[in-house]
């Protein structure tokens, strides 16, 4: 084995994509250095001062604690803590089960998914876009656009209870076909059955992930990675034909222009290419055959010869399209079902799996997808022609659009007012914050949904969601300065022509504009989205190159920040967020260093940190003690 952890991932990566199996994972997590990266990468996160089902935080977490992890795993006397359920409400008005794990389960689940990501990350399927570096759901819906020309048909995928309903047994199974190591086999079996408590009552796991933990999504993925393979399988036998047969109409109108043009052609040669009677109205028939064929079929869509499948997942939501009959997609449909069934222990949802017809709109990912509807001609030129030609552009392409409903449901949630009579609204909530933070606050929100909704065809319907969100912005400024929007909408547009801006100055006295934010404004995408590609030779393994963080620096330096003292044991202090800091009144010393050097961490020695604690440390004898 590598001495270098992070070329042996490397190493590792190129085995399984070579489809080897890989040995040796569990002594791989004997090395420090991944375990300091994957605190790294933990640390930012403000859940992991969230408690579990013990006392134990991130915060006072040391390079020691480390070590007495590694020991319990070399002495194989590691067992993972049960699991704190928690519920958090969904969109629909159910609430959806989270697990928080303790801070040590994450750590050594962190550095389990460093390991099982260089395995399976060069093998998954590019139809895959749930979960993975590199790919997100405009990934997805990118493919989507992109790739699904001419199809006619849609199966909406949904997997009943998919993250609860994991099989233990047949998960395992399928990682060991890319793993050979039964230690490290025995670690995910340990974290998929250390149990859940709830309401301070232990049960037991017999099926499932547990979401929230850091492994569960990779594993998830894995488990439907069988079902990818299958699918890409069923893509191969259905798919026939090169290309669809031209129409019986199309066939008629081009055999005409071919006769007018011949007639013509025969007819100048005759009269050595001098104008003759009759040809400029052979010439207009022409014109008209050619404008009339761009608006009939140019293939028969219904073509029993051609057949097309494509398959897109992202987590356990999928979409199949088909380019064929209504039968062809139910028999997909029962095929899709029937594996899920047998070989995953996992059911369709009959109410939710859906075969729609692509003319009507198909929801995914928050978006709505359906071929256009409309016809647009344009010139396009080939590299074979020396002339543009007119083609129908839009002829069987996917359109994404913003639904209506997610657009009024989203001003209704933020309270901008209601889009169906424009009823505007002032946000009372916000009224005893600054005005820097009620401008931060809106443009922070609409600048979400106008990035996630950057790939709609309809975009530019978020349009009178901006003017709402404007006048309920200019609403709550007024209630707030108690005074009128109209005053309030002309002392900020007076800064910058037609813009809210609320002006501030630095110390030098200079102005800056805070502008609240215009749909205008926002990058739009431009082209397609693509996913990286998964090849493991152009993939480098970004841990191996890129060094040492601040973090992990101050981490290894074992120096306390407050006393400078470099004898014992250095844990490191944690807060949730600064803001919350510089709210308070009276600061203690150890909080004025965080502000002042902008960190929510600080690496302390026991008795300084543990005296921060305990509220029993003076501010002049800590001052004292700093170097």
């Amino acid at each position: 084995m590598a001495t270098n952890p992070f070329r042996q991932l490397d190493v590792i990566r190129n085995v399984s994509l070579h489809g080897r199996k890989v040995t040796d994972c569990y002594r791989l997590m004997y090395n420090k250095e991944l375990w300091i990266k994957a605190y790294a990468k933990l640390y930012p996160n403000a859940g992991n001062l969230t408690k579990g089902t013990t006392e134990e935080t991130i915060d006072g977490f040391s390079l020691q604690k480390i070590d007495e992890i590694i020991e319990q795993l070399k002495a194989g006397t590691f067992r993972f803590s049960p699991v704190r359920r928690v519920y958090i409400p969904k969109s629909n008005g159910k609430k959806r089960p989270l697990g928080v794990p303790n801070f040590k389960d994450k750590l050594i689940q962190e550095v389990m998914r460093m390991i099982v990501d260089n395995i399976y990350e060069p093998v998954f399927s590019s139809n895959s876009h749930g979960f993975r570096g590199g790919r997100s759901c405009h990934t997805a819906l990118s493919q989507i656009k992109n790739t699904w020309k001419g199809l006619t048909w849609c199966i909406e995928g949904d997997i009943k209870g998919f993250f609860d309903n994991i099989n233990h047994q047949i998960l395992i199974k399928l990682i060991s076909k890319k793993i050979e190591d039964k230690r490290f086999l025995l670690l995910i079996h340990n974290a998929l059955t250390c149990g859940v408590m709830e309401d301070w009552q232990y049960n037991k796991t017999y099926s499932g992930t547990p979401q929230g933990g850091i492994i569960s999504p990779i594993l998830a993925n894995i488990y439907l990675h069988e079902f990818d393979l299958f699918m890409e399988e069923q893509m191969k036998k259905f798919d026939s034909g090169k290309l669809r047969e031209r129409s019986n109409e199309s066939k008629d109108l081009k055999s005409s222009i071919y006769t007018i043009r011949k007639k013509i052609q025969r007819v100048d040669d005759k009269f050595g290419h001098r104008l003759w009677e009759g040809r400029s109205m052979l010439v207009e028939q022409i014109r008209n055959l050619k404008r009339k064929s761009l608006t009939v079929p140019s293939v028969d869509p219904m073509d029993g010869n051609y057949r097309r499948m494509k398959y897109v997942r992202y987590a356990d939501d999928f979409v199949i399209g088909i380019a064929g009959n209504k039968e062809h997609a139910m028999k997909i449909k029962e095929i899709a079902g029937r594996f899920l069934e047998e070989e995953l222990a996992l059911e369709l949802s009959e109410e939710k799996t859906l075969v729609t017809h692509l003319e009507n709109p198909v929801p995914f990912l928050g978006y709505e997808f359906r071929t256009w509807q409309e016809v647009k001609i344009k010139r396009v030129k080939y590299k074979n022609h020396g002339q543009p030609i007119k083609k129908r552009t839009l002829s069987g392409a996917i359109k994404l659009e913003i639904p209506s409903k997610k657009i009024k449901d989203f001003a209704l949630k933020y309270n901008y007012g209601n889009l169906d009579d424009f009823k505007i609204t002032h946000r009372t909530r916000l009224i005893n914050n600054s005005e820097l933070e009620i401008v931060m606050t809106y443009n922070a929100e609409l600048r979400g949904i106008a990035n996630y909704y950057k790939l709609a065809n309809n975009y530019h319907h978020l349009d009178r969601l901006f003017y709402l969100a404007e006048s309920s912005f200019i609403k709550t400024m007024a209630n707030k300065r108690r005074s009128t929007s109209a005053k309030v909408a002309n002392s900020m547009r007076k800064h910058k022509q037609g813009v809210l801006c609320l002006v501030r100055y630095d110390k030098k006295g200079n102005e800056i504009l805070h502008q609240f934010v215009r749909l205008k404004d926002m990058p739009k995408a431009k082209g397609a989205i693509k996913a990286d590609s998964t090849q493991s030779d152009i993939i480098s393994n970004v841990y191996k190159y890129s060094g040492r963080t601040e973090f992990e620096k101050r981490l290894l330096a074992n120096q306390c920040e407050a006393c400078g003292t470099t004898e014992g044991q250095m844990e490191v202090h944690h807060i949730r967020k600064l803001k919350d800091l510089k709210k308070k009144k009276n600061l203690k010393y150890l909080e004025r260093i965080m502000i002042e050097r902008n960190r929510k961490t600080l690496v302390l020695c026991y008795d300084c940190h543990h005296k921060h604690h305990e509220k029993q440390i003076p501010i002049n004898q800590l001052e004292s003690r700093i170097r």
